[in-house]
């Protein structure tokens, strides 16, 4: 187990991927409200915060998960509530009118961006096993003495005696 996963801090890559959404979300805001005006860009940033919220929390409670660290039974609570609040505080931002449900589309249009970007040009996970480990292979790899074929047995041939 790494020192991130150990110290309860998410890796570098899903880092990456968050700071990309924070990213996207800034620059969708300000362009909108360049070209939208102050209540469309407050909308996107609107949409933003919420897509960059919905990713950090998404990001621990897969990490909970995963990393089996005692009972996972209240993060299945912390998934249900997320799942409420988004759902809940996107209807009460449509319904009080503070923002157009387009405008929280196009900030929330920077959760798919930013991980994208955050992706392929953010930190890459490290590799479990290096590249000079026997235990390393490849498909172009001669196959090792000590594993059996998995080929039918042809009569007369003799890579198939016992």
């Amino acid at each position: 187990m790494s020192d991130a996963q150990k110290s309860g801090k998410l890796d570098a890559p899903m880092r990456g991927a968050i700071y990309g959404v924070i990213g996207s979300a800034v620059v969708l805001s300000l362009g909108s409200l360049a070209f939208g005006g102050p209540r469309f860009g407050l909308g996107v940033a609107i949409g933003g915060a919420i897509a960059s919220l919905n990713l950090w929390v998404f990001a621990r409670v897969v990490d909970a998960f995963l990393s089996r660290r005692g009972n996972t039974a209240p993060w299945t609570v912390v998934a249900m509530l997320k799942l409420a609040v988004l759902l809940g505080g996107v209807w009460l931002i449509l319904r009080s009118g503070v923002a157009s449900g387009l405008s929280l589309i196009v900030g929330y249009g920077s959760l798919i961006i930013g991980i994208t970007v955050g992706t392929l040009f953010g930190p890459k996970p490290p590799d479990d096993i290096p590249d000079d480990d026997p235990k390393r292979r490849s498909f172009g790899d001669a196959p090792r003495k000590d594993v059996l074929k998995a080929r039918p047995a042809d009569e007369g041939d003799p890579s198939n005696e016992p």
